[in-house]
């Protein structure tokens, strides 16, 4: 994680990233063919490959049912987006939190009419390391860029009453991550997105 860019070639790496990435529809698309295949992207492990598989039927089922709170919509609305910006995210297929969170995230660039990428952490892991949470390459990981490739704020990875909730498991003796998998799970499913909406009316006002 030693990997230095200075100003100048950050913004290149930053443009160069927004060029090759995904937009939400194409993501969505290769992680359902990678379901369907069997396959991951990052390393072709067994487990990547089933958290792929339950990535691609949450993302449906996310797609099919939000719907963002009114007094969200009108907050997004009334947002003054500066001109050329957009938004960068790094994630994996098998990424849990990707999966609950992407699907909104990209409703509210549609919104905004915010252009939004999606790249591979572990194919561009120079890149990830100028934004990790905690020092770790934790996804997925938004960042808010201008036209200039100034970076505007990040977010990742996952909604702020989760993620205090996440430290303090993993601040057990014994941390369960299959326990976790689970409590995350049910926790996404009553939250609905409004921890998410209320995290990125902070972001996006700063």
């Amino acid at each position: 994680m030693d990997h230095h860019f200075d100003a100048e070639g950050l913004k290149e790496a930053l443009r160069a990233a927004l060029d090759k990435g995904l937009t939400y529809g194409d993501y969505s698309a290769l992680n359902q063919k990678m379901a369907k295949e069997g396959s991951t992207s990052g390393p072709q492990k067994e487990a990547y490959i089933e958290y792929t598989k339950l990535s691609a039927a949450r993302m449906r089922r996310w797609e099919k049912k939000y719907t963002p709170h009114e007094d969200y919509l009108a907050f997004l609305s009334g947002l003054a987006v500066a001109e050329g910006e957009q938004w960068l995210v790094f994630s994996e297929t098998w990424c849990g939190d990707a999966a609950h969170n992407l699907p909104f995230i990209t409703h509210w660039a549609d919104h905004l009419g915010i252009p939004m990428r999606i790249i591979f952490r572990d194919e561009n892991l120079a890149l990830m390391d100028q934004f990790l949470t905690n020092g770790g390459r934790s996804i997925p990981k938004l960042v808010r860029l201008s036209a200039d490739m100034e970076v505007l704020g990040s977010w990742g990875p996952r909604p702020s009453t989760l993620h205090a909730e996440y430290e303090k498991w993993r601040a057990l003796p014994e941390f369960d991550y299959k326990a976790w998998v689970l409590f995350a799970q049910e926790w996404y499913n009553e939250d609905k997105g409004a921890t998410l909406e209320a995290d990125f009316k902070r972001l996006l006002q700063g």
